[in-house]
């Protein structure tokens, strides 16, 4: 089980080093970004929602015998208006961590080389922005076909598990761990990726350390539906992807011979 003891500590280490100053700014930018971005939109919504059941809600109100619950009304409607926005509020909770990684991920491309560089002492390999885009959409297109059908073949099964009595209480937990590999070789290939390691090498560095790379997905996955925690864990399981990457699954180089020609 050292393997899982050592996603646990690749974690711990990642805290610390997202707080230090040279990987500082690849955080907080990207999250300050969203934060600004889904507030703005969180505020203009909630306010324009409110303001049309306040208008829609002034000529309301009881005559006569039934005047008596006008206040019981006005309070109704206010506590529609707080509703609004706590639905607001969950719905842009679950929505933050999809935007942060659409909006995030070149950042947390360079986040990930600063990591390796620091790590490794090594530089980038130099490769032309054209060269750069056109691979990278090439290997979005290969990741993209790895987990699609694979998904739905681990979702016939799920359902066909759920269906089966007693058995079908394994179906969540074959659901989370295949989504906790795919979470974890997500954060692991921006390492792999940057050092232009082919996406079926990668792979297959991943199969080397299979209880590492589950732990360590499955924890990241847990802790991405925790509120608040969510907005945090990107960049601390791009920091843990890449160093479990340089330091557990990078293909070594070869030493030169010291043999005598």
């Amino acid at each position: 089980m050292s393997q899982v003891a050592d996603a646990i500590s690749y974690l711990k280490r990642s805290v610390t080093m997202a707080k230090s100053r040279e990987l500082r700014v690849y955080v907080v930018v990207p999250l300050i970004f969203n934060i600004v971005v889904f507030g703005g939109l969180y505020w203009a919504s909630g306010s324009w929602i409110a303001g049309w059941i306040a208008s829609a809600t002034a000529d309301w109100a009881l005559t006569g015998s039934l005047s008596f619950l006008n206040e019981a009304l006005h309070f109704l409607i206010d506590a529609a208006i707080i509703l609004v926005w706590i639905m607001l509020l969950a719905l842009f909770a679950s929505v933050f961590s999809i935007g942060v990684q659409l909006i995030a991920a070149p950042f947390m491309g360079f986040l990930a080389e600063q990591v390796d560089i620091q790590t490794t002492g090594q530089p980038m390999p130099d490769e032309s922005i054209p060269a750069m885009i056109v691979r990278t959409f090439k290997r979005e297109i290969r990741k993209t076909w790895y987990w699609l059908w694979r998904a739905v073949l681990i979702l016939f099964v799920v359902m066909v598990v759920y269906f089966i009595p007693v058995v079908n209480v394994f179906a969540s937990v074959i659901w989370f761990l295949w989504s906790g590999w795919l979470l974890a070789m997500q954060y692991i290939d921006f390492g792999a990726d940057n050092r232009q390691v082919p996406f079926e090498v990668m792979l297959e560095r991943l199969k080397t350390k299979r209880w590492l790379v589950l732990t360590f997905g499955a924890v990241v996955m847990g802790l991405t539906m925790l509120p608040l925690v969510n907005l945090f864990i990107m960049p601390v399981a791009v920091i843990a992807g890449t160093l479990i990457w340089v330091e557990e699954l990078a293909p070594q180089t070869p030493e030169p011979s010291t043999k005598p020609l």
